[in-house]
């Protein structure tokens, strides 16, 4: 009778359960696998990921995020004794109090969480650029730090929406339990306080996340510069190379011939011989000064390997951080068409609201609570990973420009 409108995924034979009702809680949530032990495999995909999520690095950048948070959002979680129903109740009522106390937690998180900051990138790059003396290549540079601050940002807003987005289902599901469970004609006040929330944007959806799909973009092309700049450093290493090489053969060339030319002369006249000492290393300057203005209009091998090891990590540090937000920006798909779902039950109840219409609505609703509350989880487990990627991604390019050791570069190289 009541159309199934979502498409179960929940079905596999391997389920996570993870914890993270309480977005300010003091402990740390742990992550563990169910597992059927008829469809165990060699290499089980749940432990890899469950593993991932246990190391240091993921337990800090929690931890950190949860602290900030905490400074902007003093209200209390809801006491555990608290029957359920009543939970239920004291969480959406406080819903509505405590998002825009949230949202203003998670709108300067992106500046407690990066890693360099950008300020201290631009204080240690000015003056001297991180050794590198071509402006393309710095501002390159520059433009992937100003890519990866902008992902963060995003990354912190996305992590707003999901905190909306598990209230806002809550309060849809709540608002159907509560008219399933009452008589109809009583609850005028509920209708209106539900459409209320269905007039409200789904908060995963492409407008309110309209930041994050921007930068999504962005990483593409960011990505096919680097790789280019890249390749135009490792051409011009390599002809500077073949140029050095050359240099050597035609200056053994050069010394043998003067030898040749001036014992040949030497033997006819004694005048000769001072003629030939005189042209000899006029003959042996050329090549290594051919070879030296080359270097000086390209820059030198140990600048262009230094600069070209930067321009590498850039390069991959953005292609992987690209790939997590391909995974985290399909993972918004899948969640915000859950949370669409459940707003689709809702408008059907508010054209048509017959009790026997309203009960298959909560139960439909109700079914699909744990499938929306695990999307939910793993969306925001990717985006601690990507916010993770994305500081190790700029340390990598920090320390790479900032290494000790490296030579000084040329003082007119052109890439």
């Amino acid at each position: 009778m009541w159309p199934k409108l979502r498409s179960s995924s929940s079905s596999s034979s391997k389920t996570r359960f993870i914890n993270w009702s309480s977005s300010t809680g003091d402990e740390l949530p742990m992550a563990t696998t169910q597992v059927n032990n008829t469809a165990r495999s060699t290499f089980n995909v749940d432990e890899e990921y469950t593993n991932a999520l246990r190391t240091k690095s993921f337990a800090d950048m929690w931890a950190k995020v949860h602290h900030q948070l905490r400074r902007t959002i003093s209200s209390p979680s809801p006491a555990h004794g608290h029957q359920e129903g009543q939970q239920e109740e004291v969480k959406d009522r406080r819903g509505s109090h405590s998002s825009s106390l949230s949202y203003r937690g998670y709108s300067h998180l992106s500046e407690f969480l990066l890693e360099p900051s950008q300020e201290s990138l631009l204080a240690a790059t000015a003056g001297t650029g991180g050794g590198i003396a071509n402006f393309h290549i710095l501002s390159l540079l520059l433009d992937y730090f100003d890519t990866t601050s902008d992902a963060c940002a995003a990354c912190t807003t996305l992590l707003a929406s999901i905190d909306r987005a598990r209230s806002h289902h809550r309060s849809i599901r709540r608002l159907l339990l509560k008219l399933a469970r009452a008589r109809l004609d009583t609850n005028c006040t509920t209708f209106a306080e539900l459409k209320s929330h269905i007039e409200l944007d789904n908060p995963l959806s492409s407008e309110t996340l309209a930041h994050f799909h921007d930068v999504h973009a962005g990483y593409g092309p960011l990505v096919d510069r680097l790789t280019k700049a890249n390749r135009r450093i490792a051409r011009r290493a390599k002809l500077i190379r073949v140029a050095k090489k050359a240099s050597g053969v035609i200056l053994i060339g050069a010394c043998v011939a003067a030898m040749v030319a001036a014992l040949v002369i030497a033997v006819h006249t004694v005048v000769g011989t001072g003629l030939a000492a005189v042209a000899a290393p006029t003959m042996v300057a050329g090549p290594g000064a051919a070879a030296r203005r080359i270097r000086g209009r390209m820059g030198g091998e140990s600048y262009l390997k230094r600069v070209g090891a930067q321009v590498d990590a850039a390069a991959k540090g953005a292609y992987i951080v690209g790939r997590d937000l391909d995974t985290v920006s399909r993972m918004v798909r899948r969640a915000h068409d859950e949370v669409e779902h459940g707003r689709d039950v809702a408008r059907l109840v508010l054209r048509n609201r017959e009790r026997q219409l309203v009960r298959e609505a909560a139960r439909e609703v109700e079914g699909g609570e744990e499938e929306l509350a695990e999307q939910l989880d793993e969306l925001e487990e990717h985006v601690y990973l990507c916010l993770i990627t994305i500081n190790r991604s700029r340390r990598m390019v920090a320390q790479e420009m900032m290494g000790e050791g490296a030579p000084p570069p040329p003082p007119a190289a052109t890439l």
